[in-house]
């Protein structure tokens, strides 16, 4: 058997181990050799993630790989980013990272704004102003801890420890250093400045890495210990948006944004270097790092994280259904019944995500709905989603002075046709699903880009476009959906189209 890339794709939810090899015919093969739960726990007061028990899947499933003499060639870890870790000066991890969607970052922006404006962090860092930052999870931290970091410690974000853990390579890719609002994008480093604003030790920074860049060799002992070969660490773009972005299957020369799904979309563009200040902070855009040196310009839309907590809701009601079921139910529901902001703060991480919407709906002026009604509820987020990707792409096309003519759909909620026909409608332009393992995919084609076997972005773009299936969706009956945008503008505080 060929020697094997494994892909660690860390969700918020679940995670995946994909092993793959190029072949002869230019295309990726890949096939899923673990997934498991994202274990949570509860420790010290806060929701946390058992990262050792995230690393006990990656050892189980290279156990089994050994087990049937599998050679592995290397391996990289990309996840969700902002989320951190400590690392002591022994080497060990301090406790555990806390969720991001943890209560104790509650209040954390307005705590930032009474030391900096968020227009002049803006300037120093060209992150949004989101409270699941580094930064906002660091105030809090000392806020709690004040003695929490020690000298020789370091943090790291989650894909970074994982590696760690491998390969013993204190760093941070860059794509997971530039989301932290602690990095300068413009001077590609650590902002000096906002350390110093807010008692940050500068000491706990690592060096910088990117993706491509070897990072060592798991130890003879490990090696044995696991049953395998000794195989190289090799950082993909770490942060899972990045890491999807080199898996779109555009061709050069074609005017292109994509949209990374899961539980947040992700509406993005690839640039050459940061997007214009003024304009990307109006839009509350991101600036974050890519592979090749590129720069994500991109507009956070809270979506699926709607559903999987409706569904989770709808269970301990008894009314227990699968994804493809909700999508169904939705199909045959009413629509522009009414609509949401997606990003309203009672749905950030309620109790009851079911009863948070339909408490907006009353608290909005809309009509009601039955809290077991799954199909209606389903399509009113699906609208909503569709609507504020609409938005986000318009901001993005203003902010750089772009004209987009596809909108690429990856990742893991790419393959709801329903919702993929939905943006097609409310953007009034092709859409085109695939990848759906798009986060793995990416992390995978940077491992072969970091051994050689791949050499710059075209080569691998053109792997994705002969191993991944596309599917297309063209917009029908864009006209009503147009009559129903500025209701949804007014709703959600927007005003009007971006100008």
């Amino acid at each position: 058997m060929n020697q094997q890339y494994l892909a660690v794709d860390l969700g918020s939810s679940n995670g995946k181990i994909l092993q793959a090899s190029l072949g002869e015919d230019g295309t990726l093969r890949m096939r899923e050799a673990g997934r498991f739960a994202t274990p949570r726990v509860w420790m010290g007061g806060h929701l946390c993630i058992d990262l050792y028990g995230v690393y006990e899947e990656i050892c189980r499933t290279l156990m089994t790989l050994g087990k049937k003499q599998v050679p592995v060639r290397s391996i990289g870890v990309d996840a969700w980013v902002s989320d951190f870790g400590i690392v002591d000066a022994h080497g060990d991890m301090k406790g555990l990272p806390v969720f991001y969607r943890d209560r104790r970052t509650n209040g954390m922006p307005a705590e930032v704004e009474k030391v900096i404006s968020y227009r002049e962090l803006y300037g120093l860092t060209r992150q949004r102003k989101t409270q699941d930052t580094t930064l906002c999870q660091m105030i809090a931290l000392l806020k709690e801890r004040p003695d929490a970091f020690k000298e020789g410690d370091r943090i790291m974000h989650l894909g970074d420890l994982l590696m760690y853990f491998f390969s013993g390579r204190v760093c941070s890719e860059i794509s997971a250093a530039s989301y932290s609002q602690l990095f300068d994008m413009q001077k590609q480093c650590w902002e000096d400045r906002v350390f110093d604003l807010f008692g940050i030790p500068k000491s706990i920074r690592p060096p910088v890495v990117h993706a491509g860049e070897y990072l060592g060799q798991i130890s003879k002992k490990h090696a044995a210990f696991l049953g395998t070969n000794q195989f190289d660490v090799i950082a993909p773009a770490t942060h899972d948006t990045s890491s999807a972005g080199v898996a779109v299957p555009a061709e050069a020369g074609t005017n292109w944004a994509f949209i990374a799904t899961g539980s947040w979309y992700l509406v993005s563009m690839e640039l050459d270097e940061p997007a214009d200040s003024e304009l990307s902070y109006r839009y509350n855009l991101s600036n974050t790092g890519l592979a090749f040196g590129k720069t994500l310009l991109k507009r956070n839309v809270c979506a699926m994280w709607l559903i999987q907590e409706c569904r989770r809701q709808w269970e301990k009601m008894g009314l227990a259904c699968d994804y493809p079921r909700i999508a169904a139910l939705a199909a045959q529901a009413v629509p522009f019944y009414a609509v949401i902001d997606t990003e309203d703060e009672s749905f950030y991480n309620p109790d009851d995500m079911v009863g948070s919407i339909t408490e907006y709906l009353k608290r909005t002026g809309q009509r009601p709905v039955s809290r077991e009604d799954i199909g209606q509820i389903a399509r009113i987020i699906y609208e909503s989603i569709a609507f504020k990707c609409r938005y986000a792409l318009e901001a993005l096309k203003k902010t750089t002075g772009r004209k987009v003519d596809i909108v690429y759909v990856i990742g893991g909620a790419s393959g709801v046709a329903f919702l993929n026909q939905m943006l097609a409608e409310a953007m009034n332009m092709e859409v085109i699903s695939a990848p759906g393992e798009a986060s793995a995919a990416g992390n995978i084609l940077m491992q072969a880009v970091g051994t050689g076997e791949l050499k710059n972005e075209e080569e691998v773009r053109a792997v994705v476009r002969k191993t991944f299936p596309m599917e297309h969706y063209r917009p029908e009956e864009p006209e009503a959906w147009d009559r129903k945008y500025p209701e949804f503008l007014q709703l959600c505080g927007l005003g009007s189209e971006p100008s």
